[in-house]
């Protein structure tokens, strides 16, 4: 009941004096135009990013996905849908300071870095990069020239760079109950990623706690002349640490091995990926791969990828307090459905 109160409440713009106004940063839609791999022609183009977004002293840093990189189709499409999003950051409004600033850094994986173990060295650079453009005394804008090379010069060689992007803002873009969404574009070499991002105030109900389970996969194609060595890496997120990391709990599915499945094969299960308080938020990944050889652990295709963000409004709102959800997904290396169940507790 509280729950559906703090909704209706939202919904009419006013709030709960016992509600806890937060601000939280969303990446909604990316798309990618381009080619960023020559070779073998019939595999996809490896994507991920860092992005670190700060106000203060507070620093929230995130590399997406968890593991591995999202492939993509030479013709260009969607990586995050209209229906999905990924949280930069979240913080008490009450915390916030006078600026708030957005640095992203995508990279083209061209030389298929499997372990991200050159990620944290871009991430520690990003976050100096943005540093320096908070402690400007004058707001900056788009860092379109900024190269964002520094302490991790070396790491960048084994990326297709993307320009970063660098923005700044004052107190305007979170006050209020208005969502200020934000469009971009950024250019490698011969390619283009456009995005989207929001800038919003959270309204926190008291209490609010959920259960996501993985139900089962099921591979509609997964592009192997036989079976595939099928297995899951999930991460979900509910929040940041006080050192700006994020609040993550990572499954491999199954915890070692993999799945032999075919094409229209279902894998049945009932894994628990997050169970416990929403706050400020909830994000859901999920990426099902195709372990091309076991034995020596030499490629893994990833046939499809979810992303899914509940704010609190939206779960406080969850029709009889569960939905169950099929996630329709692929990629230039197969396709899948993903069987997930979200409900409410308490």
């Amino acid at each position: 009941m509280r729950a559906m109160l703090a909704f209706l409440l939202l919904s009419t713009g006013l709030t709960s004096l016992a509600d806890e106004a937060w601000v939280v940063v969303t990446l909604d839609r990316i798309e990618f135009a381009g080619n960023l791999v020559e070779w073998p022609r019939f595999k996809g183009n490896p994507i991920n990013f860092v992005a670190v977004v700060a106000t203060g002293n507070t620093h929230r840093k995130l590399a997406w996905p968890a593991a591995g990189w999202y492939t993509i189709a030479d013709e260009g499409a969607e990586l995050v849908q209209e229906t999905e999003s990924i949280p930069l950051f979240a913080l008490p409004a009450s915390e916030m300071g006078d600026r708030l600033g957005i640095a992203i850094q995508f990279l083209g994986n061209t030389e298929f870095d499997w372990d991200h173990r050159y990620i944290p060295e871009v991430l520690a650079d990003l976050e100096g990069t943005l540093r320096r453009r908070l402690a400007a005394p004058i707001p900056a804008l788009a860092g379109a020239g900024d190269t964002g090379a520094g302490g991790a010069a070396e790491a960048y060689r084994h990326y297709a760079v993307f320009v970063p992007y660098i923005r700044t803002f004052g107190p305007d873009a979170w006050a209020g109950n208005d969502v200020h969404t934000y469009t971009a574009q950024v250019m490698s070499e011969h390619d283009v990623i456009r995005f989207r991002y929001s800038i919003r105030r959270v309204f926190l109900p008291e209490g609010l706690r959920a259960r996501v389970r993985l139900e089962g996969v099921k591979t509609v194609e997964n592009v192997d002349s036989l079976n595939g060595e099928i297995f899951v890496i999930s991460r979900t997120i509910s929040g940041f640490i006080p050192t700006g990391r994020p609040i993550q709990h990572i499954l491999r599915i199954p915890a070692s091995g993999h799945y032999s499945m075919g094409d229209g094969d279902e894998k049945i299960l009932s894994a628990v990926l997050f169970e416990g308080e929403v706050r400020p938020f909830l994000y859901v990944e999920v990426m099902v791969w195709d372990e091309d050889n076991p034995e020596i652990k030499d490629q893994h295709d990833l046939l499809g990828g979810f992303f899914g963000l509940w704010l609190p409004w939206r779960l406080s709102n969850l029709p009889g307090g569960a939905k169950r959800l099929v996630v329709p997904k692929s990629t230039p290396d197969g396709e899948v459905l993903i069987h997930l169940r979200l409900e409410l507790l308490g």
